[in-house]
């Protein structure tokens, strides 16, 4: 019986101790996006990152490029619709909505708390949603088709 409680503690002792090493080396926290009820997918953009063991910085390739290189589908909404961005641990600052027109033009996006509004012309548009923590900060890629 005194061998079982030591495996049994033993279990729970490695358990926590991963819990533990996962905890302090969490990355950027995600946003949920969503629109009319729906999640939109998103991708991991540039960030960096300080966690326990060390810190990273990832820099990637412009948003319309990771969209296509990802295959991402665009979710669809329709004009005007608002497109809400919650994270469960808030930016420090606030977030920061770019709209792409180009693989190296971007368009400042009005966001009034994490609530904006799409175009009402009909298109393929891909926003990047940015934040900074006291760990670094972060940027998060989607597409949406207006229909």
């Amino acid at each position: 019986m005194g061998s079982l409680k030591i495996t049994i503690f033993s279990l729970l002792f490695i358990i926590a101790f991963v819990w533990i090493i996962m905890l302090f080396n969490a990355g950027p926290p995600k946003p949920v996006v969503m629109s009319e009820g729906k999640e939109i997918s998103i991708v991991q953009g540039t960030y960096c990152w300080k966690n326990f063991i060390n810190n990273k910085c990832v820099d990637k390739i412009p948003a319309s490029e990771v969209i296509a290189n990802k295959k991402i589908v665009p979710f669809s909404v329709s004009p005007q619709s608002e497109i809400y961005i919650n994270f469960k641990k808030a930016p420090i600052e606030g977030i920061e909505v770019d709209k792409w027109l180009s693989s190296d033009e971007i368009e400042e996006v009005k966001v009034q708390g994490n609530v904006f509004s799409v175009p009402k012309e009909k298109g393929t548009y891909i926003y990047s949603v940015f934040g900074r923590w006291a760990k670094g900060s972060s940027s998060y890629i989607f597409a949406i088709e207006v229909k």
